[in-house]
């Protein structure tokens, strides 16, 4: 069985790294290697070519054109990025007004020292909720955005 062919890859002059040709094509069709990356491989003579040209004569080939997101798929996918945001505000607002409101409400209370009591722990408990609430969906959204920069090379995504 014969080995697989190793390519050299390049960006403005500098060595990124060596892979298989099949790996260096879906690097490149996610992202991680561009179109303008020139390749090399034993055997070939000159400087090498551009990455886009390569062809793994395994029947993997390159889109003539590639492949562009539309304005829409860019916004879906956005929106859909700040849904826990979006979430963890309204349990907050939602949560901290009951939360005041109950609290206040149990200041007026004179039925009872238990009554008076029970309600403000479950104020300052629905106080605490909510704004718990808001900190992870500030921490998910937050680490959403850091995981949609770009990887490093060699890294496909997951």
């Amino acid at each position: 069985m014969s080995s697989p062919l190793l390519v050299k890859i390049s960006r403005d002059g500098k060595e990124i790294g060596t892979y298989e040709a099949k790996e260096a094509v879906r690097l490149l069709v996610y992202g991680t290697l561009k179109e303008t990356d020139f390749y090399w491989h034993e055997g070939m003579g000159g400087e090498g070519e551009l990455l886009s040209k390569l062809d793994t004569s395994e029947g993997l080939r390159l889109p003539a054109e590639p492949e562009v997101k539309s304005q829409s798929d860019n916004e879906s996918e956005s929106i859909a990025g700040q849904i826990p945001l979006v979430c963890g505000l309204l349990i907050f607002l939602i949560g901290g007004f009951f939360s005041v409101k109950l609290f206040l409400d149990s200041r007026e209370m004179s039925n009872g020292f238990y009554e008076r009591d029970i309600a403000e722990w479950v104020a300052k408990g629905l106080g605490a909720i909510s704004l718990t609430s808001l900190v992870i969906s500030i921490a998910i959204f937050l680490l959403r955005k850091k995981q949609s920069k770009a990887l490093p090379l060699g890294e496909p995504p997951a």
